[in-house]
């Protein structure tokens, strides 16, 4: 699952390098891509999750989540943990509590106030201040409904992720960008929650990781599935 502004497109090249061992969904977030105009909510997205992994996946599947993806990856696997196998989480170690909260929350009341055409610049900036172009392209090519943010918001204010997901205890790997400093703010208390946890950090970028590094993204996500579908059932409890 993708990150907010994203969609399933910048997960393709991930796909076709783990394609030709697993069977690979990837999803578009509500208010995102394809399910631009489905509003936002983990209720929604647990719902689009129950029915993916019922009818496309026929198993239990290893999660993977980016950012938002990460949050609500961990949101569903702390309610449904026996619907997965485990979970790769990216970019997403991090309560939105005290200061932490404060720039996000700042940044979207902004956002609420902008009109769409200054929002839409606001954020094709960013996206090529972060990201190299061909991939601030594609984004941008991605419909996205701006009610996300609020929603998202909303959720980010009332959530503690790290307490939610203590007692999951299968496989978990948290794969993030040296440089993410943000988003790997609580990172020992999150691997404090998870003992079993695996922490892998990729060299010399930031946030954007699964899209400067999707060859090395894939391959740790590939690694890791690896070990986690040799295991027996028992063990992936």
């Amino acid at each position: 699952m993708h990150g907010i502004f994203l969609g399933r497109e910048i997960w393709l090249p991930h796909a076709r390098a783990l394609a030709e061992r697993y069977h690979v969904v990837i999803l578009d977030l509500p208010g995102h891509g394809a399910l631009e105009r489905v509003p936002f909510s983990s209720a929604i997205v647990g719902e689009i999750l129950d029915e993916t992994i019922e009818n496309v996946c026929g198993s239990p599947p290893l999660i993977v989540g980016y950012s938002l993806g990460g949050f609500i990856a961990m949101q569903y696997a702390a309610r449904r943990p026996e619907r997965t196998s485990g979970l790769v989480l990216c970019g997403c170690m991090i309560d939105f509590e005290g200061w932490k909260y404060w720039p996000y929350g700042a940044t979207s009341r902004l956002s609420e106030l902008m009109p769409d055409p200054v929002f839409d610049a606001f954020v094709n900036l960013g996206l090529h201040v972060t990201l190299p172009s061909s991939w601030a392209s594609l984004v941008q090519r991605i419909p996205f409904n701006r009610e996300v943010v609020t929603s998202i918001n909303r959720i980010a204010a009332s959530s503690r992720n790290s307490e939610l997901i203590r007692d999951y205890r299968k496989p978990v790997l948290f794969l993030n960008g040296e440089y993410d400093l943000l988003f790997r703010v609580d990172e020992k208390r999150y691997l404090r929650a998870l003992p079993q946890a695996e922490l892998r950090v990729i060299r010399g970028v930031d946030h954007t990781a699964p899209m400067r590094r999707a060859q090395e993204f894939a391959t740790a996500v590939g690694d890791f599935a690896n070990r986690v579908f040799a295991a027996t059932p028992a063990e992936r409890l």
